[in-house]
């Protein structure tokens, strides 16, 4: 497990970061090594606009590996997270900054071993509630915003809006 601190104030959350993967590693039974690049938003736009086409910032990449990163030692790939990304996603969650690097981190590392929210049933999403919960303690429930694009929760976001919309 390697993490590259490549952000202001990337270097206190380095160590936890690293811990996490280890967990993440023994709790969905893996040996493989995995990189995580702490960085700036401007690096995610950079790579985002580089392999996805998108130029923008975003919170987390994901970049499965090709084979190992040395003879003999197997490599699941890499992460990338923006702190700034995540800081502004925490603020306006109305939780912690450690959970919120804690939800990128393992919804990266579950892209890395080729789960895709985009295309499943949900399985994805509720695997890393699951994993988040016992690995790191985080609850996705306690943040103020739901997370991510899952049908159930934009549906009941609508739902919600649309009630509090009325004026009787």
């Amino acid at each position: 497990m390697e993490v590259v601190a490549d952000a202001p104030g990337a270097v206190a959350h380095a160590g936890a970061c690293r811990d996490l993967l280890v967990r993440l590693r023994v709790a969905l039974h893996q040996s493989a090594g995995v990189t995580l690049l702490l960085a700036t938003d401007r690096t995610l736009r950079t790579l985002n606009r580089r392999y996805r086409g998108l130029d923008r910032a975003t919170d987390v990449l994901s970049f499965p590996a090709a084979g190992t990163l040395e003879p003999g030692v197997a490599h699941l790939g890499e992460i990338a997270v923006s702190l700034g990304t995540a800081a502004r996603q925490a603020r306006r969650a109305a939780w912690p900054l450690a959970s919120e690097i804690a939800l990128l981190v393992t919804h990266g590392f579950l892209h890395l071993l080729g789960y895709d929210h985009e295309t499943d049933d949900g399985t994805m999403r509720r695997l890393e509630e699951r994993v988040l919960r016992r690995v790191a303690g985080v609850r996705l429930s306690r943040r103020a915003l739901p997370w991510g694009d899952a049908p159930d929760r934009r549906t009941r976001a609508k739902a919600t809006k649309r009630a509090g919309d009325r004026h009787d």
